[in-house]
């Protein structure tokens, strides 16, 4: 595990935005448990956490790509904040979107899927019509992730927040870009380009069975050079526009810098701009005016109390020995296939055994 800054990714903007907000009636936006909020010329008010009963706080953390992407409502980032107060340890468990995984998608049906469907299905209630009541409507994603997510890593996320990352380069748009230190020079030479994902790029149809009968899955997805762009970064610190934040942060395949750690660490990279750029912005007292874009494109089931004790636990962030956890082939998963060849990671214990990987989560908690 690495020692790091507090990503809290999706909980890093509710915590500097919210708890800076003069307007908590703005939130209703982003609650999927609805509530009556006042507005108020006070900022909000932090819950200490002191003689609360609660022990733990545990946040699932998604960020989906949104409408116009390809698989829009795919989580493509899984983090499960852990918190226990009493030890003052914050785990932040990094869970690749390969993970192949049962998910119930009817009252009395499971399937295995990468990870990334859950909150996909819990949202998509025209192809899964009979699902339980818990995973319908607008809370329907978090709340099947949850249980997914909970099952895996043997901790059961009390709520979820999720944000659409089309909306997060809106917000960075808004605040005027914001300065990254890109931690490491890399390229990646297979970003694809949004709209191209079915393009032949002139090849013949008789040169693509060839493809196919030659490679499968990304090897496969690669002989289509015109449906992939180069992304190139200089390690140092540079101002980014939101859409080439958002190609910094879901950049997969370098080789310089790819797989879910590097991603992790550029995400980390991102948030301490965003943070640093909407703090500049609370004391220009321009904060309110990203209020809006910031809810329309962030959902979460955590009740306005529950945010004014997060907020209270980020106050007191020092006091917290905080580390990243990343499930990988190095320790407790591997790389395998799937019938029709798609890439899948699996534990090394075996299909739908996830004690080693629990195992591994507990050991420092």
């Amino acid at each position: 595990m690495k020692k790091i800054l507090i990503p809290f990714f999706i909980a890093a903007i509710l915590a500097v935005v919210f708890g800076g907000s003069y307007f908590l009636g703005k939130l209703s936006k982003a609650l999927v448990k609805k509530e009556v909020l006042q507005e108020s010329t006070q900022p909000v008010t932090a819950l200490p956490l002191e003689g609360n009963q609660e022990k733990v706080l545990s946040i699932l953390l998604l960020g989906y790509g949104g409408p116009g992407h390809d698989g829009g409502t795919l989580s493509d980032t899984l983090i499960l904040l852990y918190a226990n107060l009493e030890t003052k340890k914050v785990r932040l468990i990094s869970i690749p979107r390969d993970l192949w995984v049962p998910i119930p998608y009817d009252w009395d049906k499971t399937a295995f899927y990468k990870i990334n469907m859950a909150y996909a299905m819990g949202l998509d209630d025209v192809r899964y019509p009979n699902k339980k009541p818990e995973f319908r409507g607008e809370a329907g994603g978090g709340n099947l992730a949850k249980e997914v997510v909970g099952k895996v890593t043997g901790i059961s996320p009390q709520n979820f927040i999720s944000v659409n990352f089309d909306g997060l380069t809106k917000i960075i748009d808004i605040l005027g870009g914001v300065e990254v230190d890109v931690p490491k020079t890399f390229n990646d030479y297979f970003y694809p380009v949004k709209g191209k994902e079915n393009e032949t790029c002139g090849i013949t149809s008789s040169k693509i069975a060839e493809f196919h009968l030659k490679y499968s899955g990304f090897e496969l997805e690669k002989q289509f050079t015109c449906r992939y762009e180069n992304l190139h970064f200089d390690k140092g610190s540079q101002v980014m526009n939101g859409e080439t934040a958002l190609k910094f942060v879901r950049s997969r395949h370098s080789s310089e810098h790819g797989g879910d750690f590097a991603r992790s660490e550029r995400q980390s990279a991102l948030l301490t701009g965003i943070k640093d750029k909407a703090i500049s912005f609370q004391a220009l007292g321009k904060l309110n005016s990203i209020l809006d874009k910031v809810t329309q494109n962030v959902r979460t089931d955590l009740t306005a109390t529950q945010i004014q004790r997060l907020i209270g636990f980020l106050a007191n962030q020092a006091e917290y020995e905080v580390s990243a956890v990343h499930l990988t082939e190095e320790n407790v998963l591997k790389a395998t296939t799937a019938n029709g060849g798609q890439f899948i990671l699996v534990p090394k214990d075996g299909i739908n055994n996830f004690s080693g990987i629990q195992k591994f989560i507990f050991q420092d908690l």
